[in-house]
């Protein structure tokens, strides 16, 4: 990845302490349900000194808003990926249904990359160059690393993107690029915090690494979390070879196994230890392991008493069944067609589309408006609710802070009931940062 050396921020007191940005109720096309918090977007947070055309940073967008996808719409992901997209999809229909955002209706670009970084580039390009893009996204770190660099030149807002690579939630260096997955480091400082809870003794870890830069974020934020605590990690192995690391990794004898993957590996990894005659006394799944139908049931009962840190809600989990923000998912869905509303991808989508009309709604209503530069400097201070998120989970950006999730619910897999059960309240940890730690 090379570095950009864009103009620094150059935030002053007054950015500092200016409004987080938020739905205004009275606002065209609020999200069904919100919260948000009260403010305009902060002027002046995103540098335009960089880009190629600074002018066409503040044009004001009307008729139709593209937001241009990169994703992998062929090969084994694309069941997953076409799923949030659908749930994209539905969520803008919900909007326009209402009048867009100040009569501006919001439309999805999607283009196939088949997962290849280099066909995401030219991907993101063409939506720049030929479709005339105003927002941008893609699934994956390789391919966040492929296209960021022509993305801020472009000054073309990514937001929520795919990913979960540290370099990215540096506003200095990539003004122009949110993330919306969990920062590794964060979610695996929540597993540990609930690790240090069952075992206040301290246990052993082993540690199944995939090789990808995503694989090796977890692993990297894990060991960093563990630092100066009672857990100790004896083993680690690639994941190259699911079945060869379940092995090796059993014969640690470590109390606790910790899936440092991504969502192919959730599976693979389940049945390989299970294969092995292994059952240890933990297991953790990442989040991005969320789907129980697709990533559990077949395990069957390897699959049982794993943990996973969750953000959002399951439609299809019993406890949730008086929810009133899932009973108008699923109504909004069904309304639109959506023929997988219980899908966790779709719920995945449908969040991020309304973390989309939050921003769109309330950048239309600020000193920059309805422009690529109000929509980016409103993404960077925003705190919201999506209604999707399970209670006690909020996205919070700020200039200096651009960590978006930093609460999670633990919850465990149930092989007899075929469901997630909650395992602990919800833990927020944002507290550690706003104090710098």
């Amino acid at each position: 990845m090379r570095t950009r050396h864009l103009a620094a921020i150059g935030l002053t007191a007054a950015m500092l302490a200016a409004g987080c940005g938020g739905a205004d109720p009275a606002g065209p096309a609020p999200a069904a349900g919100a919260e948000s918090a009260p403010g305009a977007a902060a002027q002046g947070v995103t540098p335009v000194d960089g880009c190629a055309d600074p002018d066409a940073t503040g044009e004001k967008i009307t008729g139709t808003l593209k937001v241009g996808w990169s994703a992998a719409l062929s090969g084994p992901l694309a069941q997953a990926v076409g799923a949030v997209i659908d749930g994209m999809k539905a969520r803008f229909e919900v909007a326009n249904a209402a009048g867009g955002v100040g009569g501006v209706k919001l439309e999805v670009v999607a283009k196939d990359d088949a997962f290849n970084p280099e066909k995401a580039k030219a991907n993101v390009n063409e939506l720049i160059q030929k479709d005339g893009v105003h927002v941008l996204n893609t699934f994956g770190s390789g391919q966040l690393n492929a296209v960021a660099d022509d993305q801020n030149e472009a000054c073309v807002p990514l937001l929520f993107g795919q990913a979960s690579v540290p370099a990215y939630r540096d506003a200095k260096n990539f003004p122009w690029t949110t993330e919306y997955l969990p920062s590794a480091e964060v979610e695996m400082a929540v597993v540990v915090e609930q690790l240090k809870k069952k075992y206040p003794d301290g246990a052993t870890v082993a540690l199944a690494v995939n090789q990808t830069e995503s694989g090796q974020g977890y692993a990297q934020g894990f060991k960093k979390a563990v630092e100066g605590t009672n857990l100790k990690i004896i083993k680690e192995a690639p994941l190259t070879d699911p079945n060869a690391a379940a092995t090796t990794l059993k014969a640690s004898g470590a109390q606790v196994l910790v899936d440092a993957g991504v969502t192919t590996d959730c599976l693979t990894l389940s049945m390989a230890v299970g294969r092995a005659g292994w059952k240890p006394d933990t297991f953790i799944q990442p989040a991005n392991c969320v789907d129980g139908k697709s990533l559990y049931e077949p395990a069957g009962e390897a699959a049982d008493g794993q943990q996973i840190m969750v953000w959002l809600k399951d439609p299809g989990n019993p406890i949730y069944a008086e929810d009133e923000a899932v009973k108008r998912y699923l109504a909004d869905m069904e309304a639109q067609g959506n023929k997988a509303p219980l899908n966790n991808y779709s719920v995945n989508g449908w969040a991020i589309a309304d973390l989309l009309v939050d921003v769109f709604t309330t950048a239309a209503s600020s000193p920059d408006g309805l422009s690529r530069l109000g929509i980016m400097n409103t993404a960077r201070t925003q705190e919201y609710h999506p209604p999707m998120f399970i209670d006690g989970v909020d996205w919070k950006m700020s200039p200096t802070q651009a960590l978006g999730i930093m609460a999670f619910r633990p919850f465990v897999w149930s092989a007899e009931k075929k469901t997630f059960e909650p395992a602990g309240d919800v833990v927020d940890i944002s507290h550690n940062y706003a104090q710098g730690n």
